[in-house]
């Protein structure tokens, strides 16, 4: 009897770490500084998250505290880096796809790139529709200036569109993303799912983003302590880009920031690598 009620506290007590790992939100903050940032954008908060995987039966409860958590941080703009949809649903008949978007995009201007997922999902129409009856804007290989309602000073915000699976990608990845001649000498933040292109997405010095936002890997899924994630879609095996902030070698003021994420998708279990929230304070 003993062994037995053993086995039943540690069981219980993996369900409640598990339930932790996949539903306790954890906020993270950074304070990136950019070149020539006009001083009326200083302070200026962006609020990131990614990889939500939303389907049927998502839980309502953890979108209503997702959209809580961001209401407290109070962010003057919010950006989602893709695969806001699982991969492979038939259609999206009670997806809560307008209960988070509508959500955020009350709280500051919210914007989104695709991720793979999004682009596998029932037909992608179908989601670009859904999408139109939110005031989230989807950015489709286009830039915005944002000025975060100040009379002067903004930054320039480029979203990449995810490429279906087989589809060569432009040389260079940012080819068809159109800049003015006012937008190319301002601070830029570029959305791009995919981590693993870091360094592609620096190749066109016209268009080179100060700052990606990043998300995709879901922090490796599993993290192994003192060796970091331990799978990644595109990287393998202990990915160089898991999660956190990294800097480009040959430019040190050239930032990446990825993610962890907030849902799972194949995988349905994260381990030592809780949901997160990312703040970005520019500077």
């Amino acid at each position: 009897m003993e062994w037995l009620f053993v086995i039943i506290i540690l069981i219980v007590g993996l369900l409640v770490y598990l339930y932790l790992q996949n539903y306790y939100l954890e906020v993270n903050d950074y304070i990136v500084t950019i070149p020539k940032l006009h001083k009326n954008i200083k302070g200026k908060k962006i609020l990131q998250l990614s990889d939500t995987h939303l389907k049927p039966r998502y839980n309502k409860g953890y979108i209503e505290n997702i959209i809580q958590k961001v209401k407290d941080i109070n962010p003057d703009l919010i950006v989602i880096t893709g695969d806001l949809v699982q991969a492979g649903l038939p259609d999206l008949t009670d997806v809560p796809i307008r209960k988070l978007c509508n959500g955020l995009s009350a709280i500051a201007p919210t914007y989104m790139v695709t991720g793979n997922h999004d682009i596998q999902t029932a037909k992608f129409e179908d989601l670009t529709y859904v999408l139109d009856t939110t005031k989230v804007k989807l950015l489709l290989d286009e830039a915005e200036w944002i000025t975060f309602n100040e009379n002067e000073g903004g930054i320039v915000l480029m979203g990449l569109a995810e490429r279906p699976a087989g589809e060569d990608s432009p040389k260079p990845r940012l080819k068809y993303i159109e800049l003015t001649s006012e937008m190319s000498n301002q601070p830029k933040i570029l959305l791009a799912h995919r981590p693993e292109f870091f360094k592609e997405y620096l190749d066109d010095k016209t268009k080179a983003p100060n700052l990606i936002l990043s998300g995709h890997t879901h922090a490796g899924q599993m993290r192994i302590p003192f060796i970091g994630g331990a799978i990644a879609p595109g990287q393998g095996l202990f990915p160089k880009y898991d999660y956190g902030i990294f800097s480009y070698e040959e430019d040190q003021s050239k930032r990446m920031i990825i993610t962890r994420g907030i849902g799972n998708s194949s995988f349905p279990f994260r381990i030592n690598n809780r949901p997160e929230l990312v703040v970005i304070t520019l500077n």
